[in-house]
């Protein structure tokens, strides 16, 4: 073969690719997590959303998708999925979406199991037993603004159980450790991500029974085609050595099956 034939071929195949590429369907994966584990930078694009997005890129049968993924506040979601503009959502769960009995939307088995977790000093530590558990003198909850505690927000909302708010979760932490909080709630999975970065073993305290559990899974607004993929990701992840990696880089696990509350 000659250097000429040689550069039209490879001309050519460059050309194939390139339209392969091209012609991939671009789907959008919205998600408004906008904290560890699932987004820790958004100017450098890190944390477990992008990696899962890039994983799903690089699987090994898609020849047909480009998966965009877009940090989005809750209520644009909503307008979205109320236009039934095509996606799907990451890391929720049927209940956040009043869709238990999953009609409304298409749902692939779980990626992650959450719960609500009581998180206090280790020199300290609280055990959950119910709302009367919390209801004590000069006791003090640390929670998110805005944020409803299913379980307990009666006693809350009655001035019963006394609760301070920050807007981040990271400074909860903070007001446990400077002892100006009790206890706090947070998610399972963003407490291990800062129980690893900030190197917290052996002065934080797991309450053994959290406010509530319930796992995390892809919400699907698309075509048949585009749930049976990212089902078939979701089912091949649970055997995916990389995929486990990824989770470890977070201190996160698969899936064990237990049962949920949600």
């Amino acid at each position: 073969m000659n250097y000429f034939n040689f550069l039209v071929l490879w001309a050519l195949a460059l050309m194939l690719s390139s339209s392969s590429l091209l012609a991939r369907e671009e789907v959008r994966l919205w998600s408004y997590y906008e904290f560890p584990p699932f987004v820790i930078s958004t100017a450098e694009e890190v944390g477990l959303s992008y990696d899962f997005v890039e994983m799903m890129n690089l699987f090994e049968d898609n020849d047909h998708y480009e998966f965009v993924l877009e940090i989005l506040p809750r209520k644009r979601l909503n307008a979205y999925l109320a236009k039934g503009k095509k996606g799907a959502v990451l890391w929720v769960n049927p209940m956040f979406f009043n869709d238990m009995e999953k009609k409304k939307y298409h749902w692939t088995k779980r990626l992650l199991e959450d719960e609500q977790s009581f998180v206090s000093r280790a020199k300290d530590p609280f055990i959950f037993e119910g709302p009367k558990s919390l209801i004590k003198p000069d006791f003090i909850l640390g929670g998110m603004r805005g944020h409803i505690y299913g379980g307990i927000q009666e006693e809350i909302d009655k001035g019963l159980i006394i609760r301070t708010d920050v807007d981040k979760e990271k400074q909860n932490i903070g007001m446990l450790l400077k002892k100006r909080v009790n206890v706090f709630l947070i998610p399972y999975t963003a407490m291990k991500y800062y129980e690893k970065k900030m190197n917290l073993y052996g002065k934080i305290f797991y309450s053994p029974k959290p406010l509530n559990t319930y796992s995390r899974s892809i919400l699907v607004r698309h075509d048949q085609a585009v749930y049976d993929f990212l089902s078939k990701v979701v089912d091949e992840s649970m055997k995916d050595e990389y995929w486990k990696a990824l989770l470890d880089q977070y201190n996160l696990k698969l899936p064990t099956g237990k049962k949920m509350d949600f």
